[in-house]
């Protein structure tokens, strides 16, 4: 077994798999590692497995940035439709 099988079999049901346009936000993780970020939710450019990018990288444009950052996919999350606050910006208000 590769080490793609692998971690596949351990996340059967919680694949990340994220696709260019998925609205997202940053993980408790992402949160905790990216203290500065002024935006918590934005949406993702380049998924994971590009030809150009790691399967573990995504492109991502957080809510009032001109160019997008690579990121970790543990550091984001899917951002549901009912949550479309964001969190942080709401307490800074």
């Amino acid at each position: 077994m590769t080490a793609r099988q692998i971690a596949a079999t351990k996340g059967e049901g919680q694949t990340n798999v994220h696709q260019p346009g998925d609205p997202i936000r940053l993980s408790k993780l992402g949160e905790s590692r990216i203290k500065r970020a002024r935006s918590k939710t934005g949406m993702v450019v380049r998924g994971t497995g590009t030809q150009r990018s790691s399967q573990n990288a995504v492109r991502v444009r957080f809510d009032g940035m001109k160019n997008p950052v690579s990121l970790h996919r543990s550091y984001i999350e899917p951002l549901d439709a009912k949550e479309t606050t964001n969190e942080g910006e709401m307490k800074a208000r």
